[in-house]
């Protein structure tokens, strides 16, 4: 329970600053200001600058610039500092499958991605024992204390960012409309407050495959690993502090296209108006940056990642014929795939590569531990190898989606009725181990997770 005060004062000034000139039928500034003084976090100016250009009437050049500001708010200040247990699964434990009872660790059954083992020892903890108790299977979910709360020690958040593109809209011949726009847009915001979760903070500290080291690491805690017998001598994680932090960076950079046409028609006797609107975005960056207390810079780009595809976008088809217009919607999600220094060696169930050595990963890495579960490759000792290698999949190719609905507009009432997903279309699936999914499923990114649909409604109007 808290409270603060907040005082702020707003001003802008619209200035038309040339009309009606050969190539500048308008040339417009906008300039704003705010001052904001917060209790806890002092007196911030931020501002925006907006200019457009327009050179002929259909054709408009704008840009915009502008920074922000926000203080930690009331929760992420006061909340109540709270603990418990939370069940959380421990990446550097030793898998079942890699046990054998009177033997120990067998490390050509684990089947741990490469990158995990690695930053396991990196955090000072052997993945070849933490889990273990002799002679009982080893643990991999443990019930690990948890603090929660809010804090002081979080610094605000501040943000630039940056527009510019162009918008063009006008009448052909033959009634031929025609609008675009393309913007460039670029994003930039510090010390980010973020509540990572538990096994967000688990999964980001083991999990990276891009050879930094997580800020989330410094949350965790962990038992002894002492080889005495008891419950609590595993070397398992036992404290995560999972409180508000700040992230240094977060950038996001990308273009947004849109067109729309429309052309009036007759067809067998009948006006029809015809009208197609495209909406597209392509992602240029994604990316965040975390420099710990050490000066280390942990830096990220997610796009085209898991989630983030590069392109997604929509085209919108409909046909207007007196009160009855029929729709056509397409959307599009393109490819993914995990990062490349993360993507398995392709191997059989032997840990054999194509070749018949060692697998080697897509950087040239060699993967030792590396097999396919379901491979039968080049085969073992009694065991007839099939020719296959597989690694575990990672990534999601293009998806279309259909939608067609019908809608009549009477003069007090309309009805529209139609199918989503006309063909049924699944969500993609990837192992849950190399991506964002529940269940294999492909978490994001604007999927339809219900299948194809048939809807209507009804509304009237009093």
């Amino acid at each position: 329970v808290g409270s603060k005060y907040i005082v702020e004062a707003f001003g802008e000034l619209d200035l038309p600053l040339v009309a009606g000139k050969p190539l500048v039928q308008e040339l417009t500034v906008i300039l704003s200001g705010r001052v904001s003084k917060e209790e806890f976090y002092g007196t911030n100016f931020t501002y925006s600058l907006k200019g457009g250009w327009r050179p002929v009437e259909p054709l408009l050049f704008k840009f915009s610039y502008g920074t922000s500001f926000r203080a930690p708010n009331l929760r992420e200040n006061f909340l109540q500092a709270q603990q418990g247990f939370s069940t959380v699964f421990d990446p550097c434990a030793v898998p079942n499958v890699a046990f054998e009872a009177g033997v120990g660790y067998v490390p050509e059954n684990d089947s741990r991605p490469d990158q995990v083992l690695e930053n396991c020892r990196r955090e000072g903890r052997d993945p070849t024992q933490v889990g273990l108790r002799p002679n009982t299977q080893p643990i991999q979910s443990v019930q690990a204390q948890t603090v929660s709360g809010g804090t002081f020690d979080l610094d605000p958040e501040t943000s630039t960012s940056m527009t510019t593109g162009f918008a063009f809209e006008d009448t052909l011949a033959g009634e031929f409309g025609v609008s675009l726009s393309l913007n460039y847009y670029d994003i930039e915001v510090r010390n980010s407050i973020i509540e990572p979760g538990e096994q967000g903070i688990i999964n980001d500290c083991f999990g990276r495959d891009d050879g930094t080291r997580s800020a989330f690491c410094d949350l965790l805690q962990y038992d002894e690993l002492s080889g005495v017998v008891s419950t609590f001598d595993r070397g398992l994680i036992s404290r995560i502090e999972n409180t508000f932090v700040n992230f240094d960076l977060q950038n996001v950079r990308g273009l947004d296209i849109n067109a729309s046409f429309n052309k009036p028609a007759v067809l067998f006797g009948q006006n029809i108006d015809f009208g197609l609107d495209i909406r597209a975005n392509h992602l240029l960056e994604v990316s965040t940056t975390f420099i710990n207390d050490n000066g280390a810079v942990a830096f990220d780009d997610d796009v085209g990642e898991i989630s983030f595809p590069r392109w997604t976008g929509r085209a919108i088809f409909f046909a207007d014929i007196d009160d009855v217009r029929l729709t056509y919607q397409l959307r599009y999600t393109g490819p993914v795939e995990q990062d490349i220094d993360g993507i398995d060696a392709f191997a059989d169930a032997f840990q054999n590569g194509p070749d018949g050595g060692t697998p080697v990963d897509f950087v040239g890495v060699p993967r030792p531990n590396q097999f396919g579960d379901t491979c039968l490759g080049g085969g073992a000792p009694g065991v007839e190898g099939d020719g296959v290698f597989c690694r575990d999949v990672g990534f999601a190719e293009e998806q279309f989606l259909h939608t067609v609905s019908l809608r009549y507009r009477a003069a007090n009432w309309t009805l529209v009725a139609g199918i989503d997903n006309i063909f049924n279309t699944a969500p993609p699936q990837i192992d849950s181990s190399e991506g964002f999914a529940i269940a294999n499923t492909v978490i994001g990114a604007g999927y339809d997770y219900d299948g194809r649909e048939f809807f209507a409604s009804f509304q009237y109007n009093f």
